[in-house]
Order: C-alpha cells, then structure tokens, then sequence
C-alpha cells in the first residue's frame, strides 16, 4: 500500500524571506580544525566498535 501524502508547509512572504536569509547566514559558518578532528576521532571509535561486533 502507498504511504498517505503528508501535507508539505508553504513559506509565503516574509517567513520565506528569513528562511532565505538564515541559510545564507549558515552556509558561511566555518568550523574550526579542531572540532572536525574530534568529530573523525569520535567518528572512528563508532567504527571500531561495530567492526568488533561481527
């Protein structure tokens, strides 16, 4: 059976103009080299424990 259509919301006026704006904003975020190394560290460990469990 197909899953029922959710209904989607529609951003109109200013709210859509915000929205804009607040993923502008967020795209020019930078992060800084430690905070990716402790990601890929945690992100590593994650790995090692499901290799083990095989």
């Amino acid at each position: 059976m197909a899953k029922p259509i959710k209904i989607t919301p529609v951003l109109k006026g200013q709210d859509a103009v915000n929205f804009h704006r607040n993923l502008k904003t967020s795209d020019a975020v930078k992060v800084s080299k430690e905070v990716l190394v402790a990601i890929r560290k945690d992100a590593n460990k994650l790995k090692s424990l499901f290799k083990h469990r095989k």
